[in-house]
């Protein structure tokens, strides 16, 4: 069967709520992310603010010098997952099958929906529409045969577009573009492939398997798989997703084991506290590595009881970093990965562990809601504070 994929992403969702609840930021350049004056990074940047050179992940101090004007606003996690679930619940209307991405990215499986909701092109026009219309927010939708295509399809819909890429036409419609558009190539590394004459996706795919096999590993065996718009992955349904997981690609490639362990530590938190705002405790925790040869390297470790606070889950990553880093080549890329998760109470603990336990749920609990008032960098781990800038 001919699957019918959704990517739907929201433009500049940050941004786009806070002009629902002040209109009058319609139009501006406006930057979410917190203190221009303090460190950090952009979270958001409107359409209008990214004609000087702002984007997202870009230090806020270096946003502030290319758009001194801009309005800074801090921005509020408690109400953009308020805006993400009405935007869910539109769309777990139309399949059974939708993957969360992020607050504002989903995939959606619409296959053997047809004849309950008709073309799939009018579908994925009502779904813009309704999220529209009920939410206040634009959205980019792209359609196609599988979740590779279907993403970059939304990406050059945006912003505010639909783009379908008809099963069959896949690699024709890849080939003159720009080496940028395949997922997972970066600016960095998309510079490195025109160094070699690779320009265009076309190029990308005359390399021979083989040869992109022994200069990155499994990462050239994807390359090769993405160069002609193939793509196996499944759309997951929430309930079966049973990961969560954190990575980055780094600004400057490192081997500074401080700043690597710090950027792990930030990775941990972000993971964790979504793991306790669904309720959930992970049982195995992973660690990935991307070097700057593009070799990729995992290790995981399974805890004797699953966890959900940060400090258990970052001892164990950084073990695992500890065991698995040389100083021989730079990192590119860290990432941690929960997995085996398990929903309910945490076990139950001898006497004494368990009144130690209680202490730090309550200790984890308290920051959960500092940061659900004040945004998530208004209280992290010391051990983070080196990446601060850098994420």
């Amino acid at each position: 069967m001919v699957k019918s994929i959704l990517h739907i992403d929201m433009d500049a969702f940050f941004v786009s709520v806070e002009e629902v609840r002040d209109p009058s930021l319609k139009g501006k350049p406006v930057i979410v992310g917190g203190d221009p004056d303090g460190r950090g990074v952009v979270a958001a940047a409107s359409y209008a603010v990214r004609k000087y050179g702002v984007h997202s992940a870009m230090p806020i101090a270096r946003a502030k010098r290319l758009c001194p004007h801009a309005v800074f606003l801090r921005g509020s996690h408690h109400l953009y997952s308020e805006f993400s679930a009405r935007i869910f619940d539109i769309l777990d209307c139309y399949s059974p099958l939708v993957e969360p991405m992020s607050l504002d990215e989903a995939y959606v499986d619409l296959t053997g929906c047809e004849r309950l909701h008709g073309p799939v092109t009018d579908t994925a026009q009502r779904m813009h529409d309704e999220i529209l219309d009920r939410v206040g927010i634009n959205a980019s939708v792209g359609m196609a045969g599988n979740k590779l295509m279907a993403k970059i399809a939304s990406g050059m819909a945006k912003p505010n577009g639909l783009l379908r890429i008809l099963p069959g036409h896949e690699a024709a419609f890849l080939a003159p573009l720009p080496i940028g558009r395949i997922p997972g190539i970066g600016p960095k590394s998309g510079e490195e492939f025109k160094r070699m004459g690779i320009y265009t996706v076309r190029d990308l795919a005359q390399l021979p398997l083989e040869l992109l096999e022994e200069v990155y590993g499994e990462w050239g065996r994807r390359l090769y798989e993405k160069a002609r718009g193939i793509s196996h992955s499944p759309v997951l349904k929430r309930d079966d997703t049973r990961s969560i997981s954190r990575e980055t690609t780094l600004e400057e490639d490192s081997t500074d084991p401080a700043f690597l362990e710090s950027t792990l530590s930030w990775l941990v938190e972000k993971a964790a506290s979504q793991l306790r705002e669904e309720g959930l405790r992970a049982r195995c925790v992973s660690l990935k590595l991307r070097y700057s040869d593009f070799k990729t390297v995992t290790r995981s470790h399974t805890l004797n009881e699953a966890a959900c606070e940060d400090h258990i889950i970052f001892d164990t990553v950084v073990g695992l970093f500890r065991k698995l880093f040389t100083r021989r080549t730079r990192v590119r890329l860290v990432g941690v990965a929960l997995t085996s998760l398990t929903s309910g109470a945490p076990p139950q603990m001898e006497l004494f562990e368990n009144m130690n336990a209680k202490q730090w749920q309550k200790l984890y609990a308290g920051i959960d809601r500092i940061r659900n008032k004040y945004g998530f960098r208004s209280i992290v781990r010391g051990s983070s504070c080196s990446a601060q800038g850098e994420l």
